[in-house]
């Protein structure tokens, strides 16, 4: 009985360890974020590139864009395009521009 728990126990221990070394691992930005926005948006999200500085482009580290943009704004104008911005929609599944939105766009908002 005592050699199950320690059997169970250690197994959930390598599985977590696992877990916690595949979510430590994943980079920010992501690849694709790299391939597709970083040229306007810059890799660290600001904007503060040649082409982002001729378009305009959004600082994604800004508190106030953060907030009056949902979800579902953005991934519209990644898929369709709108202002400067080109669509994606035909590049990228939706499921990549959602990830893009999600993890990438969202991952530059300032931490409180």
């Amino acid at each position: 009985m005592r050699r199950t728990r320690l059997l169970a126990g250690a197994l959930f221990g390598i599985l977590a360890g696992l877990a916690v070394a595949v979510f430590a691992g994943e980079q920010h930005p992501s690849a694709l974020f790299l391939e597709y926005c970083a040229k306007c948006h810059g890799e660290d999200g600001r904007a503060d590139t040649p082409k982002g500085r001729q378009l305009m482009a959004r600082d994604f580290t800004d508190a106030e864009f953060q907030s009056s943009k949902t979800d579902a704004a953005l991934i519209k104008q990644v898929t369709k395009g709108g202002e400067d911005m080109p669509p994606f929609g035909k590049k990228l599944s939706a499921a990549q521009i959602e990830g893009l939105v999600k993890n990438d766009v969202r991952g530059f908002a300032k931490k409180k």
